[in-house]
């Protein structure tokens, strides 16, 4: 059974692949990123050599072999998170949101489809079933930045998007993502019981 101290709230990071209500963050390294000079080589010696001879044949397989071991780096990474947040806490509470919604915001700096996040929310989804518990997709529109997770007071449009905030009701101070996080667990616990 879901309770406020066994229930996690994640929201969704490009910078840090997502925050917890609880303050902790995972830091996903961006293996796209770093392999991009050995990609753009290998691309590069592509180019030159001409198509079908045993040279481009072999140059085709590196190439197709670095695009591999990233997924895999990617796929690891993904499964180690979400096997330790799914054995560690009795219920996830997320937010709905669509991936490649979130990957046409021409604001967010990086690759949303890059960073695995939709991967990772299948993953947790069904190795918490797998135990009988619940992931809770809170609705994608709420406005969980903009809400003080101390007083419930709703901010005004534009001053969410800072990093740090004061909330001008109750003078409490938040991490942007953090208080997103423990707004999506509020929200997503008020949604379990009344359910």
């Amino acid at each position: 059974m879901p309770t406020p101290e066994t229930t996690l709230g994640l929201k969704y990071s490009m910078a840090r692949f997502y925050a917890a209500d609880d303050g902790s963050a995972a830091d996903a390294p961006h293996w796209l990123r770093q392999s991009q000079e050995k990609l753009a080589k290998l691309q590069r010696r592509l180019s030159r050599m001409e198509p079908g001879s045993r040279n481009y044949q072999e140059a085709v397989q590196k190439y197709r072999l670095l695009h591999e071991h990233i997924a895999n780096q990617r796929r690891d990474f993904i499964h180690k998170e979400s096997s330790r947040i799914a054995n560690g806490w009795n219920a996830v509470c997320m937010r709905g949101d669509s991936m490649q919604e979130v990957s046409k915001k021409k604001v967010l700096p990086g690759n949303a489809l890059d960073s695995g996040f939709g991967m990772f929310r299948e993953c947790l989804r069904y190795k918490l079933a797998r135990q009988g518990r619940p992931l809770i997709l809170v609705d994608r529109f709420t406005p969980t930045t903009r809400i003080c997770s101390a007083c419930g007071e709703l901010r005004g449009c534009g001053l969410h998007r800072r990093a740090v905030w004061v909330c001008d009701k109750c003078g409490a101070k938040h991490q942007r993502e953090v208080n997103a996080a423990k707004n999506i667990k509020a929200q997503g616990l008020a949604q379990y019981f009344a359910a």
